[in-house]
């Protein structure tokens, strides 16, 4: 798994402060920037390149996760977050530190099984920090529409902790949009699993 040339930043392509799409309840967001992996496909094309678009003191983002109000927790997408495992545990720790309360949620390209092999101590003890994943590569051949917070059906949603449970799919699937819309920093953000065959994504595209 590739890190980046410096292990105490996080190389970030976008944040989100709220949204219902991105996992359980109302949660910030983290995108970061580079994924080795680059599934055929991805619905974030723009991510894969591990190129430097802003890097982030983990301490810093942490203190903006820190005072937004009204989230359950932080998902952090990407780009592949295991590929940054030194930056997002220092991330997680960071805000454990001062949000005990929040959750977390990683969408990653590897699946869990590999995740657990890894030799790197950051990705094991990362695996130990979390309360769940959503794992495997995306496989456009396998896609299938209205997975609850996955792209194909050979994608797993991972338990780590007790903090939730596979018994609250069906609530989550029911509460949790295919396609949001933001106004953020006078700008839209789309975020969702429909991508470029959404029907907002396509109307925001047509303006």
């Amino acid at each position: 798994m590739s890190q980046l040339p410096c292990e105490m930043f996080l190389n970030i392509a976008k944040t989100l402060s709220r949204s219902r799409a991105n996992g359980p309840g109302v949660r910030a967001v983290v995108w970061v920037q580079g994924c080795t992996i680059g599934c055929d496909g991805c619905y974030s094309p723009h991510s894969h390149p591990h190129k430097r678009v802003n890097l982030v003191d983990p301490e810093d983002l942490a203190g903006w996760i820190c005072d937004l109000e009204g989230i359950e927790g932080v998902t952090v997408s990407g780009g592949e977050p295991f590929e940054q495992a030194d930056g997002v545990l220092a991330l997680v720790n960071a805000v454990q530190s001062k949000r005990p309360d929040l959750s977390w949620f990683l969408f990653t390209g590897f699946t869990h099984d590999a995740l657990k092999a890894s030799a790197h101590q950051a990705v094991q003890t990362l695996l130990e920090s979390v309360d769940m994943i959503s794992s495997g590569p995306f496989l456009s051949e396998q896609h299938e529409d209205g997975l609850l917070w996955r792209g194909s059906t050979n994608q797993s949603l991972v338990y780590l902790s007790g903090r939730y449970s596979r018994e609250q799919e069906a609530d989550w699937a029911r509460a949790s949009p295919i396609e949001e819309v933001f106004l953020q920093d006078n700008r839209l953000e789309y975020t969702g699993f429909k991508a470029n065959k959404g029907v907002l994504y396509n109307a925001l595209r047509s303006l």
